[in-house]
């Protein structure tokens, strides 16, 4: 019983086997590898010579498989290295490029920018503060000049006022009663005489003032006064009495008393004014040169910080540039490295599939030479593949 058990096993075990064998030949020669190389063997096969030679040649391909694999993988091995070199030196490269660029980015946000903020506001400021002190000196020039013109123009009519009461003063003074000298060395009083002509020449004199002086812009008053001159010149019996004469030469040497006076006070008050203007503009002038110098500072300083900020902001762009540049060179380089992965790994691939054809031929002719045959020749009767 045991025995056929056995018997019964041994025959499952030979089927099985047989049927691997079967299925390795199939294998084999579906590919154009394996079928070349059962050509070559059933050509050696028809020869009648041994099969030695064959598998010699089956070994030292094999063989050959091995030591260029080998030789594949040190070279694959010092192709990455050096690629891991490579791709290291981008990615350092482009980290201290990213690093530099977040500082520059750093320095100009953080510091450059809210300084040149700074500065120009302090430019507009100071420019506002210099249109406003010079606007002030101007307004300053412009009053201090009216003021004068209207100095001058009072002055005048002051001037022009005191001519005018001067000469009827000595029109007057000139015909009223005076000495004279006769024989004997005695003098007598010569009687006042104040005739017609004289008269109207002081009239018109006063109602020739009266009109000038009517365009005064200050002292209209005169034209007043002179009309009343006039008027009282135009009663010839009135300025016959000697007395009545003498007190209009009285009031003319008051009113040049007052009309000196009033001019004196003028200019003391001009002289004040002056004073007083010179002091202002002083000031002003001493605030506009310090706005002027902080202004002319704040440019100059805008102009340098703009300067630094073109600097850095050139340097900025050379580094995103790099960072670029360097990016695009790593990308290709990790292109080529991983082309090169695969390609050693399809050639690993294509060369163990070739060897383990070879070896598996090897094994075939050595341990199922007769079963190889007999499949080789059904596919040579029947033209097909196995």
């Amino acid at each position: 019983m045991k025995t056929m058990i056995l018997a019964l096993a041994l025959i499952v075990l030979a089927s099985s086997t047989q049927a691997d064998v079967l299925a390795t030949i199939k294998k084999i020669d579906q590919s154009p590898f394996g079928r070349t190389l059962f050509d070559t063997i059933w050509l050696e096969l028809q020869t009648g010579d041994p099969l030695d030679r064959l598998l010699s040649t089956l070994t030292d391909l094999e063989d050959r498989y091995v030591a260029e694999q080998k030789e594949d993988d040190a070279k694959n091995q010092e192709y990455q290295g050096a690629c891991t070199v490579d791709i290291s030196a981008f990615d350092k490269d482009l980290a201290e490029s990213n690093r530099k660029k977040i500082e520059l980015e750093a320095r100009l946000e953080g510091q450059l920018y809210p300084q040149r903020s700074i500065l120009e506001g302090l430019v507009a400021q100071k420019t506002a503060e210099v249109k406003g002190y010079q606007q002030d000196l101007n307004e300053l020039d412009a009053q201090r000049a009216e003021e004068h013109e209207d100095f001058e123009e009072k002055v005048l009519e002051h001037q022009e006022a005191t001519a005018i009461i001067a000469e009827a003063r000595r029109l007057f003074a000139d015909n009223i009663e005076h000495e004279s000298f006769v024989q004997k060395g005695k003098t007598t009083k010569q009687a006042h005489r104040f005739t017609k002509e004289v008269a109207s020449m002081i009239q018109k004199h006063f109602t020739t003032s009266a009109k000038k002086t009517a365009k005064f812009q200050h002292r209209k008053g005169y034209s007043k006064l002179f009309k009343a001159f006039a008027t009282i010149a135009s009663k010839v019996e009135q300025l016959a009495d000697a007395g009545a004469v003498q007190k209009i030469i009285n009031l003319a040497d008051e009113l040049l008393a007052k009309i000196a006076d009033s001019l004196s006070l003028l200019r003391f008050a001009e002289d004040k004014r002056v004073e007083a203007y010179k002091k202002s503009r002083n000031f002003v002038v001493i605030a506009l040169n310090v706005a002027g110098t902080a202004l002319a500072n704040a440019i100059s300083d805008l102009a340098s910080l703009n300067d630094i900020i073109a600097q850095v902001e050139a340097s900025l762009e050379t580094t995103e540039q790099r960072i670029e540049n360097v990016s695009a060179d790593r990308h290709d380089r990790f292109t080529q490295c991983e082309e090169a992965v695969q390609d050693y790994q399809d050639a690993r691939s294509a060369r163990s599939s070739d060897r383990d054809v070879v070896s598996q031929t090897i094994g075939l002719v050595n341990k199922e030479l007769r079963t190889l045959r007999e499949q080789l020749a059904l596919r040579q009767s029947a033209g097909e593949e196995i």
